[in-house]
């Protein structure tokens, strides 16, 4: 299985999100998987800190560096290295490559404009991101940080893609990852792999708890990641949803602003046929994941 990883990864970033990191590494401990390309785009934080933790994450785990691009440093930046290294991985595996995207689209958005047949030669896009209602939680709510930090490359992913499935924040909540789960799971394990997640996601469980309310964490990305790989844990959910450049501004999939007995809208309105996968097996994907995590 040929994937690509395109995200935002903080893992090494203070008070940023380290799920994107989790998700590479769940793809580096599932069977099968070849993991072609790494390139890295804006969104949980700047491009240079974004790139400072992917090389580090990547020398650390013991990756060829060659497999790792830079991307985008705001939303319109799509003429970078990350864009052009995903043309030329749909070129060199046509029908084959998957792509895993967990932060903005801004990267994938510049592999279309480098090449219009870019989204026919990829064989399926897993996205992280995107919201059906709001995320309400005890002591805020959480905005949604993906499709919305760069709307307009959102809309050409989401019109232009092929087989495009997405993990979105509403169904992510469906797996909780508590602290004690998480402590039995890696009190034996002492593997250098296994102590850099404990250090680095333990802060993870007081971020949450303080900012939000939440007796634990949501590991959205390895969630999109899990069902790259092992779709077998999740139910798929297709079905047609309206889209504008308005509502992905928030991130949501549904367009307020869609009128279906007006022809001429206010606003462009797009139909797209996403999936939607629904978590079908919980405790037994969360007792997969921990054992992918732990893999050297």
């Amino acid at each position: 299985m040929k994937i690509a990883i395109d995200f935002d990864n903080t893992f090494y970033v203070d008070n940023r999100d380290v799920d994107d990191g989790m998700a590479m590494m769940y793809l580096l401990g599932s069977p099968g998987v070849d993991l072609v390309s790494v390139t890295s785009t804006f969104g949980n934080s700047t491009i240079d800190a974004v790139d400072d933790s992917t090389v580090r994450l990547i020398e650390f785990l013991g990756l060829d560096s060659n497999i790792y691009a830079m991307g985008a440093s705001e939303c319109g930046d799509y003429f970078t290295p990350a864009s052009q290294r995903l043309v030329d991985m749909a070129n060199q595996y046509p029908g084959e490559l998957k792509i895993l995207a967990t932060g903005s689209m801004t990267n994938l958005a510049g592999a279309y404009l480098i090449d219009a047949d870019f989204f026919e030669k990829v064989e399926q896009i897993v996205i992280m991101g995107g919201i059906t209602e709001r995320l309400m939680f005890a002591k805020r709510e959480m905005w949604e940080l993906n499709l919305s930090v760069d709307p307009h490359a959102s809309w050409v992913v989401l019109s232009k893609g092929k087989n495009v499935s997405i993990m979105t924040g509403n169904h992510c909540l469906d797996l909780l990852f508590t602290e004690k789960q998480y402590e039995e799971y890696f009190a034996e394990v002492t593997t250098p792999k296994s102590q850099l997640i404990k250090e680095y996601t333990a802060p993870w469980f007081k971020d949450n708890e303080e900012e939000y309310g939440i007796q634990g964490f949501y590991n959205w990305d390895t969630l999109a990641a899990a069902y790259l790989v092992n779709p077998e844990y999740f139910t798929n959910q297709w079905a047609d949803y309206h889209i504008s450049l308005n509502s992905l501004s928030t991130g949501s999939l549904i367009a307020n602003d869609f009128d279906p007995t007006s022809y001429a809208q206010t606003r462009p309105v797009r139909k797209v046929y996403l999936n939607l996968p629904v978590i079908k097996i919980k405790e037994e994907l969360k007792h997969h994941i921990y054992q992918t995590w732990l893999k050297e």
